[in-house]
């Protein structure tokens, strides 16, 4: 089994698999213990539980676009399983951001096409006018961010090569 299977087999699948079932775990937890719109405090003063339906996508960008927003979900996962499959690098990290995003974006479209919108319930207490989230929205960022890593890193690397094999020619 050559290296870039295993760390697709050991790193993007299993934090896929479980980042997946638990968001949907807890969307399913909150959903069924609060109704819309009610909140419970979660870690007072800093998070609460606040149980929202999203019809967009982050801060509520493209709101009653389902179609559109299941469309482009669709692509986008498409875009990063050629990514994965033809990119040659060995390097984990991106295969561990690629978890992430896939986990975030498959649970909030399994959202968008079993109800119609998104279920959101993390609420920051102390930063009021930041958007209710989930755990899905977390993977996604979580997984962006490290994609950026990856992505500067490799920009290094491929700069220092490139000055090194300047230097040896």
């Amino acid at each position: 089994m050559n290296k870039r299977l295993k760390l697709i087999l050991f790193i993007t699948l299993p934090i896929f698999a479980i980042f997946l079932i638990f968001d949907l775990l807890s969307k399913h937890l909150i959903d069924s213990s609060l109704s819309l719109g009610e909140a419970n405090d979660f870690l007072p003063g800093f998070i609460e539980i606040l149980t929202v339906h999203n019809t967009g996508a982050a801060w509520g960008i493209f709101a009653n676009s389902q179609i559109f927003l299941i469309i482009l979900t669709f692509l986008f996962v498409f875009v990063l399983f050629g990514l994965m499959i033809f990119e040659k690098t060995e390097n984990p990290l991106f295969y561990l951001a690629l978890g992430f995003i896939f986990s975030g974006a498959i649970g909030n479209l399994i959202d968008r096409l079993a109800f119609g919108y998104v279920r959101d319930f993390l609420h920051l207490e102390f930063w009021p006018t930041f958007p209710v989230f989930n755990i899905a929205d977390m993977c996604l960022t979580v997984g962006v961010v490290l994609f950026i890593v990856y992505f500067i890193y490799m920009i290094v690397n491929h700069r220092k090569k490139h000055k090194e094999d300047k230097i040896d020619n």
